[in-house]
């Protein structure tokens, strides 16, 4: 799951979601779950 926003609206979404759909309508991505997950498993 990411987190975006487009500056009023932040949501979850999965990364498939927003690379197909919010991507276009002007979201960016405020944070990434994935990388939380490979921090924590890298230390």
């Amino acid at each position: 799951m990411v987190k975006i926003t487009n500056g009023t609206v932040t949501t979850e979404v999965t990364q498939g979601a927003y690379d197909l759909f919010y991507k276009e309508q002007g979201f960016v991505i405020v944070s990434d779950e994935n990388e939380k997950w490979e921090e924590e498993e890298n230390g």
